[in-house]
């Protein structure tokens, strides 16, 4: 089992690596508020006010505060549901939250009420967060948000360690859940899609996806992160235009093996039209 040291450095490491414009966040599922570490906010008693779940992950992986939300806490009642904080009541489940702003009709609206990921009724009490590289606590899963091309390397990382593809489930809405809740569930890392909320209110940009993964994957995260640099496979990732490149040997042998003429074209000028 990795120590609090280690989560500390690999989960530096992954974020110095992929050059994140934010902190990866530990999270971390909470039985009782006695779990709740010392020097940590929980919004109502320190603040004054409640918080939505994203803002409080936001304010985690921007300003790099520990932040501990119950039931009382939460603005937004998704994760109240999701986290299995409360039971789903009907009304819920009859979709009348989604109902008509962003579906057409009930019946859509409850599918995609029933169809949202939770964690089992009762077993939790609240959730907490914070940057992984300060974090107090032992993390339950790990968050981040990471860009087009971070996402990319994150899933050669993940067919370098096994060579399995994710399958996730997505949706536009409820982010928060849909970061957490299937890592926790399956014991594997995911994406989710930023949502209206994570967008609007915790600042989450154009350009990122959630990218989640649970502690014990970090040592071969950053194993094969530390591979895929060396290999040529890293960041920076080299761009540039060029007919016939040259091909890595084994493509350039799986591509004969097909049958495919590999040789490269004899140089020949080239007129450009100028306009």
């Amino acid at each position: 089992m990795m120590t609090l040291e280690e989560v500390h450095e690999y989960g530096t490491d992954l974020e110095q690596w992929l050059r994140m414009r934010v902190h990866p966040i530990a999270v971390k599922m909470l039985k009782s508020e006695e779990e709740v570490p010392e020097g940590a906010v929980i919004p109502t008693r320190d603040w004054g006010h409640k918080y939505a779940l994203c803002q409080s992950f936001a304010r985690s992986q921007r300003d790099g505060l520990t932040i501990a939300m119950f039931k009382g806490d939460m603005w937004c009642f998704e994760p109240v549901v999701g986290l299995g904080l409360a039971e789903p009541i009907q009304y819920f489940l009859e979709g009348h939250h989604r109902y008509p702003d962003s579906v057409r009709d009930l019946r859509a609206a409850a599918e995609w009420c029933r169809s949202m990921p939770h964690l089992e009724r009762g077993l939790y009490k609240g959730i907490m967060s914070a940057p992984i590289s300060t974090c107090d606590f032992m993390p339950d899963v790990i968050v981040m948000h990471v860009n087009g091309m971070m996402t990319s390397q994150l899933l050669i990382v993940k067919n370098w360690i096994d060579g399995k593809d994710l399958y996730a489930q997505l949706s536009g809405h409820a982010a928060c859940i849909y970061a957490v809740v299937p890592p926790l569930l399956k014991r594997e890392c995911t994406v989710a899609i930023p949502c209206k909320g994570d967008r609007r209110l915790a600042f989450a940009q154009d350009d990122e996806i959630l990218f989640s993964l649970i502690p014990e994957m970090l040592p071969d995260f950053v194993a094969g992160a530390r591979f895929l640099q060396e290999h040529g496979w890293g960041i920076p990732m080299i761009q540039e235009y060029k007919e016939e490149y040259d091909l890595k040997p084994a493509y350039a042998k799986l591509g004969e093996m097909l049958g495919m003429d590999l040789k490269k074209s004899p140089p020949r000028s080239q007129k450009y039209q100028r306009y």
